[in-house]
């Protein structure tokens, strides 16, 4: 990895640099309406598989607003203690360890450790404001260490930093594949993944399947480098529609996953949601479409 320090290009030339200040406020930061980007409640974002369009949708972040939260600085903190600029290394490994964290009670409850993801997220974008930036500045990250079943609280990284090479995801706590299973083919860039094996038979021809552009797998070379770089990334349409799969309990949870994942988006409530999926043939891709082109038509009591 380059050993210079990464900084963005034009607008939102950020760093992450680390701050001293720390609350006592438990998890108030992630209840706290202001910490965000202003959506309001109701319309939701939009989901964001597929084109560019569905992404585009989030409004602008208020910088000035989110840096008057109380947590802020120790949000901004953590991320300046955790990132090496020489390798380019977001570390996330073991955050209930972190030991200012641990002070401000952030990760006292479940429900603030569920919260306290999507909002370093956020921080994360106020201090890296452009794509170009995260490119320049994060290619690795790790969230080894973290007793992860699931990815419900982290599922957002793929969002903001879809273009990482180098994953790892070691020493959590997933049973199955299926945990996995909405960041399937989500990252699209990534080559080199540490993950704990699964129980399963050809677990690994499956992760293999879901990275497109994997060529490492725990330190196993599993894809050629001329057939990872000539690997077509899979559309979303190949992956997303419950449909390709016969056993019919397979298929309720398919749709039942693609349900929750529209209501999390969107903020649709469940009617609306399948709705949303039965008219897009629950295909993501054409739901979103559907869903961009009919949200300001929809009435309130479509929402939550």
């Amino acid at each position: 990895m380059n050993n210079q320090q990464a900084r963005g290009r034009g607008r939102g030339r950020g760093r992450f640099s680390a701050s001293s200040n720390r609350v006592t406020d438990g998890d108030e930061m992630m209840l706290d309406n202001d910490f965000s980007r202003g959506r309001g409640r109701g319309r939701g974002q939009g989901f964001k598989r597929g084109s560019n369009h569905f992404q585009s949708r989030d409004p602008p972040i208020d910088k000035e607003k989110l840096k008057s939260n109380p947590t802020y600085p120790l949000m901004e903190g953590f991320l300046g203690r955790r990132y090496d600029p020489s390798t380019k290394l977001l570390n996330l490994s073991t955050i209930a360890g972190d030991e200012e964290i641990l002070k401000s009670g952030m990760f006292n409850t479940e429900g603030a450790q569920k919260k306290f993801f999507p909002a370093l997220m956020i921080v994360c974008d106020a201090i890296l404001e452009t794509q170009e930036a995260k490119e320049a500045a994060i290619t690795s990250v790790t969230l080894a260490g973290n007793n992860l079943q699931n990815t419900h609280a982290v599922y957002q990284l793929c969002n903001h930093f879809r273009h990482i090479q180098n994953l790892d995801l070691s020493n959590n706590a997933f049973a199955t594949m299926d945990a996995l299973k909405p960041w399937k083919g989500r990252f699209k860039n990534v080559e080199h993944l540490i993950i704990d094996p699964f129980p399963s038979t050809n677990w690994e021809e499956d992760i293999v399947s879901w990275f497109p552009k994997l060529k490492i797998l725990n330190g196993t070379q599993v894809r050629p480098d001329t057939a990872a770089n000539n690997t077509n990334t899979p559309h979303s349409t190949t992956t997303s529609t419950p449909a390709t799969t016969t056993n019919p309990e397979q298929c309720q949870q398919a749709r039942e996953d693609m349900i929750l994942y529209v209501m999390r988006e969107t903020n649709l409530t469940r009617d609306y949601a399948v709705q949303c999926l039965e008219a897009g043939q629950w295909n993501l891709e054409q739901a979103g479409a559907l869903f961009s082109q009919s949200r300001d038509t929809l009435p309130a009591e479509a929402f939550n």
